[in-house]
């Protein structure tokens, strides 16, 4: 890359930021929620542990105030724009986050994974003295089910295991934060290499592994509530607008349960909101509407009212425009709690959804 780069996005219609850099030298458990939807949206945000002069102060992230929420341009694996540094680092050029390029094949468990990116941190791992552990978000905008088995692009290193985030689930959260009785404990987000996303991942559990990241200032510590963005939305007349990722989405759905197939169809045909260019969303677009602080209703209710709430059925899962490459149709999120899968299980199973819902969206990188 040569010069300088820059990428904006927009906040409630004003210029909010713009990224300028300079060249530089399988499937696992899934927990049910029960349809508690008691968050506490309250939660302190741990500073930026980093000292060094950086060269993204005005990246989109560093303005919003969380990682657990999108606050920079989705990229498709097409559209994805990477540096590698040379140091062991990688520079998302979109999102303005730097990833460790690398990782070990099994470092152990969350706690040893966290230990380890506090140690990169330690040691002024590339430049940088603010390693940690990546949030379910920040681990959704490099993850690309399109690709496959990989889920990375290739310049990154891509080692076998689970990779760990620095998200608990919601239970853990109210469970360790408030004592609520009843809950289940010890959970984090978790993705396999493929892209697919747990929320039940065991924090104790050996042979898990990580990929560092750091950046976009201060943002939630792991055992904190997600921490919606100010202006997040814009609701407009029968759309919602993100004015961090720019993405315009359907605040309805198809209501009727669709095949796969029937998917893109629905959303081409669509008019709505003046717009005319509709499309069934990829998996990290979905991803981005998760509110993390909830759970049974995984969404922000005041700007998509009328979201299923629930677990376990076919009418709480959202397709997404990936097929799928490993059964099934299609991918799609569920927002019980915002974990991923394709739809290929039994009835009963947690990815048992053969029909689902669509939610169309227009705009955005």
């Amino acid at each position: 890359m040569t010069g300088w780069m820059l990428r904006s996005c927009m906040l409630a219609g004003l210029l909010l930021c713009a990224c300028a850099k300079d060249d530089p030298a399988p499937s696992g458990p899934q927990a049910d929620g029960d349809g508690d939807t008691d968050g506490d949206a309250d939660s302190d945000t741990d500073s930026d542990s980093d000292t060094d002069t950086d060269t993204d102060t005005d990246c989109p992230g560093e303005r919003c105030g969380t990682h657990k929420w999108a606050c920079w341009p989705i990229p498709d694996v097409t559209t994805a724009d990477y540096t590698d540094l040379g140091n062991g680092a990688v520079r998302d050029n979109i999102t303005c986050l730097i990833w460790e390029k690398s990782n070990p094949e099994a470092t152990g468990t969350w706690q040893d994974n966290f230990d380890r990116c506090a140690a990169l941190a330690t040691d002024n791992f590339a430049g940088y003295s603010d390693w940690r552990l990546p949030t379910r978000m920040e681990m959704a905008s490099i993850a690309f089910v399109s690709l496959g088995g990989t889920g990375f692009a290739d310049v990154f290193d891509v080692t076998g295991g689970y990779y760990l985030t620095g998200s608990f689930w919601y239970k853990t959260i109210l469970t360790d934060n408030d004592n609520t009785a009843g809950n289940e404990t010890d959970m984090v987000w978790g993705y396999g290499r493929n892209g697919f996303t747990s929320n039940a991942i065991v924090r104790s559990d050996e042979g898990n592994v990580a990929r560092c990241v750091r950046g976009n200032g201060e943002g939630e510590a792991a055992g904190e509530y997600a921490v919606e963005p100010p202006d997040h939305y814009t609701i407009g007349d029968g759309t919602v607008t993100d004015n961090y990722t720019g993405l315009i989405w359907q605040q309805g759905f198809s209501f009727d349960l669709l095949d796969h197939g029937d998917a893109a169809a629905y959303c081409e045909t669509l008019v709505l909101g003046g717009k005319d260019d509709w499309r069934v969303p990829r998996l990290q677009e979905l991803a981005s509407t998760v509110n993390e602080a909830k759970v049974g209703g995984a969404v922000v209710d005041e700007a998509f009212p009328d979201n299923p709430e629930g677990c376990r059925e076919p009418r709480f899962w959202f397709f997404a425009a990936e097929a799928s490459a490993v059964g099934g149709e299609g991918w799609g999120l569920s927002y019980c709690d915002g974990f991923t899968g394709w739809n290929a299980g039994d009835e009963g199973d947690w990815n048992w959804f053969p029909q689902a819902n669509v939610r169309c969206v227009t705009g955005g990188f």
